[in-house]
């Protein structure tokens, strides 16, 4: 049993001094606290969490001290008694099986017995499903969710809330309740319409997520393994699994919101109930909330980008000079070449943007990209693949003047920087080039004799001017018998002079094929 001691800071600074690396962790964590490293520098900090003064960590302290205070008694008892491992069953350790609401009130510890009301009043503003199990989590951890552009919150009906184990078993389940207020209640139902597939649906909407417990950082969507939803009795869907093509990669469930507005009591009467089942992960803890939020489309958020204003041109042109700026002077670049077309649609931009992160010039077209991210989430650059959020993104002023203006070819899609900020259209390309693809049928010289190359000459010669001539004319007419000049190839050597007069050119000067024949 515990000693009895004065109300002060000395007194839980002791207890704290007797506690063991999870005794130390489990406080920490209650405090919101990191639970990483060693048994010194626990303690450090469980110190000074002691010397704060505050009646809710001294509950903490004074509750797991009696629980290590009765595990020794039990286990001395047990030692001098030899209790059968039977006996040892019955006890509840505190670390593995729930811990009751209040500490059990202490008759030689005056300020457990002076703050038992304080930890009922603590208690009475949970929520009616939590359950400490271990003592190590707190029940609303200062969890903090990363913030999703398509959705805007308005209430919090249920702050990020632990999910904690209540056996040893692998599947644990727990539920929560929230109720909505009149108010709530209304502009939910008030916000009922149809989307584009003819589906009612509600813009005002309830929404569940799930995160991972750490609170050093922003927190995204983040399901347990093997998880199941009940809302008010009824199994609630869930973003499927997808399919991941690397191998060992831990296959889990899209990071998504889910919206469980069609499966809530939409009054302020009853209370919502969700039950949550899910399987513990080693070293993983998880929380689950809800809120109260209004869904947006691509086009609202196009809106506001616009009301937010667009970056002043000057700022565009200083970077364009810090970019032509000739730092070697070896090699001197005083122009530069943009593409006015979007990476993403290949189209000229309408509303050009770029993230205030990313330091390249190139922008792309914000529409176009707001409507990408509203069926695939990815919010990261198309030019550099950095990341884009909505928070970062601004409108160019610069090239929003220059898509407008007058000076613009309609559809030019490049542009030409000047060192000085300026800018330029592209000069226009020579037109003047022959299409020889173009224009009548070309007429083709079969050639079937690997002959000697003066005598290809000849013919190669006969044939330029035969095409020539036909496309001077600009009519093809038929071919008659005396157009065919049939060049024989014999592989005597004896008869040279013979085989030179069969393909001279002796025919008509209009002849338009010419076929060399091999003749064994």
């Amino acid at each position: 049993m515990l000693d009895s001691g004065d109300n002060d800071t000395d007194y839980y600074r002791n207890l704290v001094l007797d506690f063991k690396i999870q005794q130390l962790q489990g406080l920490l964590v209650f405090a919101g606290q990191t639970r990483s490293g060693k048994k010194e520098v626990l303690q450090e900090r469980a110190l000074n969490l002691a010397g704060l003064g505050s009646k809710i960590i001294n509950l903490k302290i004074i509750e797991i001290a009696k629980a290590q205070s009765r595990y020794r008694d039990i286990s001395q008892s047990s030692e001098n008694t030899g209790a059968s491992p039977s006996a040892m069953d019955s006890y509840s350790n505190p670390y593995t099986s729930p811990i009751p609401d209040s500490p059990p009130p202490s008759h030689n510890s005056p300020a457990a017995s002076s703050s038992s009301s304080s930890i009922d009043s603590v208690n009475s503003t949970t929520s009616s499903s939590h359950r400490e199990v271990d003592g190590s989590l707190p029940m609303h951890p200062d969890v903090r969710l990363k913030p999703l552009p398509f959705f805007r919150i308005h209430d919090i009906l249920l702050k990020p809330t632990s999910l904690q184990t209540s056996s040893n078993a692998r599947l644990q389940d727990q539920t929560c309740q929230f109720y909505l207020t009149p108010s709530q209640a209304n502009q939910i139902s008030q916000s009922s319409c149809k989307n584009e597939k003819g589906r009612p649906e509600y813009r005002m909407q309830i929404q569940m997520r799930f995160s991972l417990l750490e609170t050093s950082c922003l927190q995204e969507d983040y399901f347990p393994s093997s998880i199941s939803v009940k809302v008010n009795g009824k199994m609630c869907p869930l973003p499927s699994i997808a399919p991941s093509n690397k191998p060992g990669a831990d296959i889990r469930r899209p990071p998504k919101p889910v919206n469980i507005t069609a499966l809530c009591k939409l009054n302020s009467t009853s209370p919502n109930g969700v039950q949550v089942s899910w399987a513990v992960e080693s070293a993983k803890m998880f929380t689950v909330s809800f809120y109260l939020v209004e869904s947006l489309n691509y086009q609202d958020l196009l809106n506001s980008l616009k009301e937010k204003g667009e970056r002043h041109p000057d700022f565009t042109k200083a970077l364009i000079k810090e970019k032509l700026k000739d730092v070697d002077s070896e090699i001197s670049t005083t122009t530069c070449k943009v593409s006015l077309a979007c990476p993403l649609g290949k189209m000229r931009m309408r509303v050009p943007c770029r993230p205030n992160t990313c330091e390249h010039l190139q922008t792309f077209d914000a529409e176009l990209f707001l409507q990408m991210n509203q069926k695939k989430p990815q919010w990261t650059c198309p030019v550099c693949n950095k990341d884009a959020l909505y928070e970062s993104l601004i409108i160019d002023g610069y090239f929003s003047e220059l898509i407008r203006s007058d000076r613009l070819p309609e559809g030019e899609h490049e542009v030409v920087l000047n060192e000085d900020g300026s800018w330029q259209p592209l000069p226009p390309k020579d037109e003047n080039v022959q299409n020889i693809a173009g224009g009548a049928s070309q007429d083709f010289v079969p050639i079937d004799d690997d002959s000697d190359d003066e005598d290809h000459g000849e013919v190669n010669q006969n044939a330029a001017e035969a095409a020539s001539t036909n496309k001077t004319n600009g009519v093809k007419r038929p071919l008659m018998d005396d157009d065919i000049i049939t060049l024989d190839s014999d592989s005597e050597t004896e008869e040279p002079e013979a085989k030179r007069a069969m393909y001279s050119p002796s025919g008509s000067p209009d002849s338009d094929i010419i076929v060399l024949s091999d003749v064994e």
